[in-house]
C-alpha cells in the first residue's frame, strides 16, 4: 500500500511540475523511488531497488539501508544486498557481511559473503572459499523453494556474462566515487523476459555519440519494459549525463524494473554532473 501510494503521489507530482523544475527536486523525487522499493513488501522489488542502488554513489543513508537488507527473511534478498555492497566497494559494510558468513544459515549466502569479503581482500573470504573449493563446506542447499533455486542458478550462470557485457558489450564509463553498477546489469541480463529488442540495443548502443544517444532517448518511451530498462541502464554505463533529464519521467514508470535503474542511472549521473558531485550521494 505505501509503495502504491508513494507511486501515485509521484505522478501526481510529474504532473504539476514547472518546466524549469530544479535538478534538486529531480535528485529527491530519484532517491524516494528507491527508498520506496528498498521497503517494499514485495521481495522482488525490494531484490530490483537493491540492484539500482549499485549505480548509486554510497553514503551512510544507502549503507544502513543495504546492510539492513542484509538480514531480510528472503534469501534472494540478502544476497542481492551482499552483492550490491561488494559492488560499491563498501568496506564499512565487512562487519555485516562478516556475520553473514558465520551466522547465516543458509550457503548460498554464505557464499556469496565469501566471495564480496574475498573481493574486499579480507582473509576470512579467501578461507571461506577455500573451504568451498576443498569440500569442507558447501556453496549450495535444498533448503531454497524451486523457484528461488532456478533464481540462483541464473545469477551464478550470469555474473560472467553479466561482467563480459560491462566491460566489452555497454560502452562502460567508469565514475570515481559511484556504483559501477554490475549488480543491476546482472538482474537485468537473467530476466527471462528481456526481449530481444532489448538484448539488441545493449549491442548496438555501446559507443558513445550522436546517433546512439537519440536511439537510447527513443528507447527510453518504448512500449517494452526491457527495452526502457536496459536505456536506463545503458545512459547511466555511458555516462550520457546529457540524457539525464530524459530520465526522469520514467520515475513513475508502470513497471519497477523500470523506474528503479532510471532513478539509480540518474543518481549516478548527478554524482558527476557539473557542480552536482555530492549531492547524489546525499542520504534522503
Amino acid at each position: 500500500m505505501k509503495t502504491r501510494f508513494l507511486f501515485l503521489l509521484f505522478c501526481a507530482l510529474s504532473l504539476v511540475s514547472a518546466p524549469g523544475q530544479t535538478t534538486l527536486s529531480n535528485v529527491d523525487q530519484a532517491h524516494s523511488v528507491l527508498k520506496a522499493g528498498l521497503e517494499a513488501k514485495d521481495p522482488d522489488e525490494r531484490i530490483q531497488a537493491i540492484q539500482a542502488s549499485g549505480l548509486v554513489g554510497l553514503n551512510d543513508k544507502l549503507q544502513t539501508q543495504l546492510e539492513n537488507a542484509l538480514t531480510d527473511s528472503k534469501v534472494e534478498v540478502r544476497i542481492a544486498a551482499i552483492n550490491t555492497l561488494a559492488d560499491l566497494k563498501s568496506t564499512k559494510s565487512i562487519p555485516a557481511i562478516r556475520e553473514r558468513l558465520t551466522e547465516d544459515k543458509t550457503p548460498e549466502v554464505k557464499f556469496a559473503a565469501a566471495k564480496a569479503l574475498y573481493a574486499m581482500h579480507v582473509e576470512a573470504g579467501k578461507t571461506a572459499l577455500y573451504d568451498v573449493y576443498t569440500g569442507k563446506d558447501k556453496a549450495t542447499s535444498d533448503l531454497i523453494h524451486t523457484d528461488a533455486r532456478k533464481f540462483m542458478n541464473n545469477f551464478h550462470s550470469l555474473q560472467s556474462t553479466g561482467m563480459f557485457f560491462v566491460s566489452t558489450g555497454l560502452g562502460y564509463v567508469p565514475v570515481p566515487g559511484v556504483g559501477q553498477g554490475f549488480s543491476a546489469i546482472i538482474g537485468l541480463l537473467s530476466d527471462a523476459n528481456l526481449s530481444p529488442r532489448a538484448t539488441a540495443l545493449l549491442l548496438l548502443a555501446r559507443q558513445k555519440d550522436s546517433w546512439t544517444n537519440n536511439l537510447l532517448k527513443n528507447a527510453l518511451g518504448d512500449s517494452d519494459w526491457s527495452v526502457r530498462a536496459s536505456a536506463a541502464q545503458l545512459i547511466a554505463y555511458g555516462a550520457r549525463t546529457e540524457l539525464s533529464p530524459e530520465l526522469v519521467p520514467l520515475f513513475v514508470d508502470k513497471d519497477q524494473k523500470v523506474r528503479f535503474r532510471a532513478a539509480g542511472a540518474y543518481l549516478h549521473l548527478a554524482s558527476v554532473a557539473p557542480g552536482r558531485r555530492g549531492a547524489a550521494g546525499a542520504g534522503k
